[in-house]
């Protein structure tokens, strides 16, 4: 059974955060619900500094000040596993990213023991210990919490202490990874507190190309309409509308409201309760002037030099991982390489300058690759 501290009183917090302040890396992790919300709702924060771990109760009364000013000290790293959701729900509890941040399972890929590596398997790797994940499913907004929820918690920074040190030893052989860990985890920060303007939302929207323009005018207002409608209401996207009713909404446009019963799978809570605010949204769309509709889009896989381009791409990201010695999939992934092309292809270029850059043109990636995709790529 591990040994932690269960915090709940500011006090407390407050004290731990200073003894923390000695060292000069922290281990954390979250436990967290998004099952039927639109924000994800803190649930434990676990925290190793030294030899003390303590399980921060975010669910109370507690002032938690003290330690978003410590997980946003200048001079501290902070330790943490797959850290994505981390990243997005921490920014939006700090009111500002996290800094200084290293992300094991990034280290993990580097140091060749696999890409995206789960927690489990990484400790196993490293220590031999087979974790008891049985508490994968708990409801940690519930209270209280068991002793063995706890101690379940408490042992995802426990051995995350251990962990550390020994990728730190394997990436020392190879300086030049250790940095570029250091650059991706900055990176996954940065990428996962983007958000893309609502009313460009339908340039990233699986099937957009099968809607014509004027379609495409009513995909963009629905798409924004889904959004405001999940935040207000916070509950999930998906909750308003699935996205393939969302494209059925574009391509139907219906402008009564009694026209959303022919909507296959809309929520008949959305229909009842939203329902006006949608034909509302579907109609600003069909009024947008013909001069001032979205140009069509295409289906990426089908445009003329797709098949090229996309190769000429894997050869250079390949080109990039053997110099590295790591695996394709690091550098740039199909998804990575369809979205560069997308880009460029297909992204308008006054609306460049509003959106997340794609990663191969960024960071740690781009210094290498940008200027070999924009002579591939660019149709200027």
């Amino acid at each position: 059974m591990s040994t932690y501290q269960l915090v709940t009183e500011t006090a407390e917090l407050v004290e731990f955060c200073k003894h923390a302040r000695q060292f000069s890396s922290i281990v954390l992790d979250t436990e967290f619900v998004r099952v039927r919300t639109y924000y994800a709702r803190l649930g434990l924060i676990q925290v190793r500094a030294g030899e003390q771990t303590v399980l921060i109760d975010p669910v109370g009364a507690i002032d938690l000040s003290s330690l978003w000013e410590l997980l946003h000290a200048e001079d501290l790293e902070v330790v943490i596993h797959a850290g994505g959701e981390d990243f997005e729900i921490l920014a939006q509890a700090m009111g500002q990213p996290l800094r200084n941040v290293f992300d094991t399972q990034i280290a993990a890929a580097f140091a060749g023991l696999g890409d995206a590596l789960g927690y489990a398997a990484l400790v196993e790797q490293l220590t031999g210990v087979v974790l008891d994940k049985s508490q994968s499913r708990t409801d940690w907004l519930q209270r209280p919490l068991a002793p063995e929820q706890l101690d379940y918690a408490a042992a995802d920074v426990d051995y995350l202490q251990e962990v550390y040190p020994a990728l730190l030893s394997r990436l020392s052989e190879s300086p030049l990874k250790l940095d570029l860990t250091v650059a991706e985890s900055a990176f996954q920060v940065e990428k996962r507190t983007q958000q893309w303007p609502a009313d460009l939302l339908y340039l990233q929207f699986g099937n957009a190309w099968q809607c014509t323009p004027k379609q495409l005018a009513v995909l963009r207002e629905v798409l924004q309409w889904r959004l405001e409608r999940a935040r207000e209401a916070d509950i999930p996207l998906s909750f308003v509308a699935k996205d393939h009713t969302v494209l059925e909404l574009a391509r139907q446009h219906p402008v009564k409201a009694d026209g959303l019963y022919s909507i296959t799978d809309l929520s008949p809570v959305t229909r009842r309760y939203a329902g006006k605010e949608l034909v509302m949204a579907i109609q600003r769309g069909l009024e947008v002037p013909l001069a001032e509709q979205p140009e069509r889009l295409s289906k990426l896989t089908d445009m003329p030099g797709y098949k090229p381009a996309f190769n000429a791409l894997k050869k250079a990201v390949d080109a990039y991982a053997k110099e590295l010695d790591v695996t394709p999939s690091l550098i740039g992934s199909r998804r990575q390489l369809n979205d560069v092309i997308h880009w460029f292809w297909q992204i308008p270029a006054a609306y460049r300058s509003r959106l997340p850059v794609p990663d191969l043109l960024v960071s740690w990636r781009g210094a290498k690759l940008k200027a070999t995709i924009e002579s591939l790529l660019n149709r200027d």
